[in-house]
């Protein structure tokens, strides 16, 4: 049987010998984040550790599990079939009703062992790119476009409800660090009222939402749905903000539906575009406490 246990200063060695047969830089990532939020979880068997991934919380009632890692002797299916069942159980009992995890697009026995084996379902597909160097020529005259109103609340929520972007995302948005949550009309309220929501409205109907915000030297792209005819100039008046807020990256999540519109666009704003492409996988528990604070 899997041990689970929230990692310690005592587990930062193993941690780095198991990381060595992965990306070394990934250790670090992991140390400076999920370490610190009390996120970064162990996995032991027979009091040996063979393992270690990060639980998130993106949501009060909503968990996911990042970045797997098994020693070599230890991947196997039933060592991280039990690593999972191990995650979902810490979940449950701080009150939390979904779990999700990402695999790569191509990764199809990953999919299948989830799906086969935990009953996992697919929830939607997503381009992500982190932290592309933005090109310096675009801080031109371009006006840079204003948030929307929380006034306008009920009319954007209605355009993601006829939204095929928004169903096929299954209603998802993504939040910082690889992680999503449930993307509800609370929470796009709270988004609206950070001044993160940017929405065109033609002739009074919205025909287009992204969802941005700049963080440090970072502009933030969290929800890509527009139609066609005004996706680049919806998208080129929020990255005209990045010369305002002196933003030198961009990370853009966009559902790939989106994403076939705005790639090209993608493309010039950045030196370099090389995005990952993920599968949303989603399992609904039953929580075992109340919800987290």
């Amino acid at each position: 049987m899997i041990e689970i246990t929230r990692a310690g200063d005592n587990d930062r060695q193993i941690v780095e010998e198991i990381g060595k047969h992965y990306d070394p830089s990934f250790i670090n990532h992991v140390y400076n984040t999920w370490e610190e939020r009390g996120g970064l979880y162990i996995a032991r068997r027979e009091g040996r550790t063979v393992g270690f991934c990060g639980l998130v919380f993106p949501a009060p009632t909503e968990a996911q599990i990042l970045g797997i890692r098994l020693l070599p002797d230890f991947q196997r299916e039933d060592v991280g079939r039990q690593f999972v069942i191990g995650l979902i159980q810490v979940a449950q009992e701080k009150g939390c009703n979904t779990v999700r995890m990402l695999t790569s697009t191509e990764n199809w026995e990953t999919q299948a062992a989830l799906q086969r084996n935990l009953n996992f379902v697919r929830r939607g597909t997503w381009a992500v790119a982190y932290r592309e160097e933005m090109r310096s020529e675009l801080c031109d005259s371009r006006q840079s476009l204003e948030p929307a109103s929380p006034e306008i609340l009920d009319d954007i929520w209605q355009y993601l409800q006829y939204s095929m972007t928004y169903r096929h995302s299954e209603g998802l948005i993504f939040n910082n660090g690889y992680t999503y949550r449930q993307f509800s009309k609370a929470y796009l309220n709270q988004l609206l009222e950070q001044g993160r929501v940017y929405a065109c409205d033609s002739g009074g109907v919205i025909t287009g939402v992204i969802i941005a915000h700049c963080q440090d030297d970072t502009m933030h792209l969290h929800y890509v749905d527009a139609q066609p005819t005004v996706v680049k100039d919806l998208l080129l008046g929020i990255l005209a903000r990045h010369c305002e807020c002196k933003c030198n990256y961009l990370t853009a999540a966009v559902p790939t539906d989106s994403y076939r519109e705005i790639r090209p666009l993608l493309e010039q704003v950045v030196k370099e575009h090389a995005p990952d492409y993920w599968l949303v996988m989603e399992k609904e528990v039953s929580p075992l406490a109340l919800p987290r604070d």
